[in-house]
């Protein structure tokens, strides 16, 4: 039976993981790792949990080191330190490490509760989960894919998106003009070549049609494939709103200034006239290539 330490080590090759997912790995190897992975019970979880949360959270010093803060770690941190355990078990059960009616330690480690987060982001990873899935599912409409990439790569509230026609996109330049959004202004936003490449497999584009068109020249209703979507995808719960929230965020964690953020999402109040709109476009074009391609 291999130890915990080889199958993290095994589990780590398999794919690419972020910093933080390989550090909260590193504390379970550390913890666990010379213990082999049947032997593992509830309760050497239960103590190892318990050096975590006096430990507490951590910050970075120089190099790629941490250390504690002095500061208690956060619900959501500690949860996913058990679900990143969770997800080395279920690995070692695929591979018939252990057998399949493995009841694994981490199975009724009680969560720590969580704080409702209004912002919630949906990050670039979780976007391409669905985006796999909505080519699977999505075989009756055949739009969700352009939507969600739309809408990432734009930060467009999905009211904008569900009313924009073809007239107000510009395949050619990239962009697409909303002729009134939440603030009452006017707002041009840049695609990025990967979004206006699924725009333009979509069929139709009479000036006067809705892009996203359900029957009957209606918007169409796509709220229950998106739940199935979601679910699928193993993000239940995700509602359409934090594809905006996560464009801000993926702009921002790749260093792109406020204002240009404010510019592209539409977050600043207008006062130059409508004209300027279509000079601004070519510096949004730039922003939206830099982050999304």
């Amino acid at each position: 039976m291999p130890t915990l330490s080889v199958t993290i080590d095994a589990f780590v090759a398999s794919r690419e993981f972020d910093r933080g997912t390989l550090a909260r790995l590193a504390f379970w190897d550390e913890s666990l790792g010379s213990r082999d992975l049947a032997e593992i019970t509830a309760d050497d979880v239960d103590l190892a949990l318990v050096r975590l949360a006096e430990r507490g959270r951590l910050v970075p010093r120089r190099g790629q080191a941490t250390e504690p803060a002095g500061a208690p770690m956060s619900g959501a941190t500690y949860n996913r330190y058990v679900s990143q355990l969770a997800s080395v078990f279920k690995y070692a059960r695929r591979l018939r490490l252990l057998p399949r009616a493995h009841v694994p330690p981490t199975r009724g480690v009680e969560k720590s509760p969580e704080p409702a987060d209004p912002n919630r982001y949906l990050r670039a990873e979780e976007v391409e989960r669905i985006l796999a899935v909505t080519r699977l599912l999505d075989t009756r409409w055949g739009k969700l894919s352009a939507l969600v990439l739309v809408a990432f790569h734009t930060g467009l509230r999905v009211g904008n998106l569900m009313t924009l026609r073809w007239g107000d996109v510009d395949l050619e330049r990239r962009t697409i003009t909303v002729l009134k959004t939440k603030n009452g202004r006017p707002q041009v936003s840049a695609l990025s070549a990967r979004a206006a490449d699924a725009l333009r497999l979509l069929p139709g584009k009479q000036p006067d049609a809705l892009v996203f068109e359900g029957s009957e020249g209606r918007p169409f209703g796509f709220r229950r494939l998106w739940i199935r979507v979601c679910t699928e995808a193993g993000l239940p719960g995700r509602n359409f709103h934090q594809l905006r929230h996560g464009c801000g965020h993926a702009m921002a964690t790749s260093g792109v200034n406020q204002a240009a953020i404010m510019a592209v999402m539409g977050h600043r109040t207008l006062s130059a006239s409508a004209r300027y709109m279509h000079a601004n476009a070519s510096d949004k074009l730039d922003v939206v290539d830099r982050v999304f391609g």
